[in-house]
């Protein structure tokens, strides 16, 4: 029995002793330990890109090399560094604020941290999307505001910041949009119709500015709808709104809860379309729809997924979409993009938010809309929507 204990507490003790020794080996320093410099790259050559330039070098020989590094200070006076493994043999270097020439100085390192000498070399990006962005851009007046459209051909990481006055007359950002979209349109709103000076500047991720683009524009009036002048009507191709004792004329009644317009739930997909008067004739300028406010609904069931709007100031009776206009398609998108099913509080927020959307200027003036579902939540076409609100000139 004792030497079965003894036997016990050696094999404890090696296995400690092994185990320490393990952790001695995992420790972050270099094996071989030196402070011999490693050889420099050579035979470079170089693509010149928007705002960049991709390098391309052979390797010295030395065993324990690890990376390369490529430095260099741009217009500001900001030093920027882009690393590459041994295992490639080119490297991006980005940020780049105008086009021009600068020097690129690279150093190879190895396992030791130890640093060649630099090979300076000279590249000659050309203009980085950036300027390209700010020079694409197009503005005009909207509704209750401005709104305008850009070209990103890189789909670089940019944002937009809009200046206006404020009531002493003084510049301030009113709103900030950040894309990496190829092409885009985004709009500023709450602006009576009276001259106002807008500006936009583009900034990129690496803090690189165009000069500001500066424009008196006059909003467009706008007004949020009078909702107590909607009124449901049927055309004969229209889906019945009345499934699960729902109605259109939830739809207006200044609640979001669990009574909606509701198409019911069969499998079709086949679009469905329900309509409805607005009461007056209008110019739009954007809508809101909310679907029914719980976990159930949101970004799931019947809740409307791919859905558009369409208008017309005199319907054809038989309900034909001959004399109809599509003004907008909108898209019910998930802000965590997770699986049906599974919410996260930033897509609750968004389902309590709802879905807005802007209608172009270049719309006709309407007073009959019709909602068609496209595809739902499940993959089928029906839809049930809680409230629909809307904004235009009903002058």
């Amino acid at each position: 029995m004792k030497k079965h204990n003894l036997y016990i507490i050696i094999l404890g003790a090696l296995i400690t002793f092994l185990s320490l020794q393990g952790c001695k080996d995992d420790e972050n320093t270099p094996i071989d330990k030196d402070n011999k410099a490693p050889g420099q790259v050579f035979n470079t050559s170089i693509e010149n890109l928007p705002g960049a330039a991709l390098i391309t070098y052979s390797l010295p020989s030395d065993d324990d090399l690890l990376y390369v590094i490529a430095e260099y200070t741009n217009n500001n006076g900001k030093v920027f560094d882009f690393r590459a493994s041994y295992y490639t043999n080119n490297i991006k270097v980005e940020g780049f604020g105008a086009a021009g020439e600068y020097t690129v100085n690279l150093y190879t390192v190895d396992r030791s941290e130890n640093r060649s000498a630099p090979v300076a070399i000279k590249v000659n990006p050309s203009d980085p999307q950036v300027q390209l962005t700010a020079g694409s851009l197009k503005v005009q007046p909207d509704f209750g505001g401005m709104s305008f459209t850009f070209e990103n051909e890189t789909k670089a990481e940019l944002s937009f910041i809009v200046f206006t006055t404020d009531a002493d007359g003084t510049e301030t950002a009113a709103e900030t949009f950040y894309t990496s979209s190829k092409s885009s349109k985004f709009a500023v709103r709450g602006y009576a119709a009276e001259p106002r000076l807008f500006g936009i500047v583009v900034q990129d991720k690496w803090e690189n500015s165009s000069e500001g683009l500066y424009q008196t524009l006059t909003p467009i009036y706008e007004t949020k709808l009078n909702k107590s002048l909607f009124r449901s009507i049927i055309f004969p191709n229209d889906a019945p709104a009345t499934h699960w004792e729902g109605s259109l004329d939830y739809m207006w009644d200044d609640v979001v809860n669990d009574k909606t317009a509701h198409t019911g739930n069969d499998a079709s997909t086949m679009p469905k379309h329900i309509s409805f008067d607005m009461g007056v004739e209008a110019k739009l300028s954007r809508v809101n729809v909310k679907t029914v406010p719980d976990d159930k609904h949101w970004y799931n069931d019947v809740s409307p997924r791919f859905y558009e709007i369409w208008g017309s100031l005199d319907p054809d009776p038989s309900g034909s979409f001959d004399s109809w206009t599509k003004l907008v398609s909108i898209e019910n998108i998930k802000p965590s993009g997770l699986s049906v099913g599974t919410l996260t509080e930033d897509d609750r927020s968004a389902g309590r938010n709802g879905d807005d959307a802007d209608i172009p200027v270049e719309m006709p003036k309407v007073r009959y809309l019709r909602i068609v579902c496209t595809k739902n939540w499940s993959g089928n076409t029906n839809m049930c929507i809680s409230e629909i609100t809307l904004w235009g000139d009903d002058n």
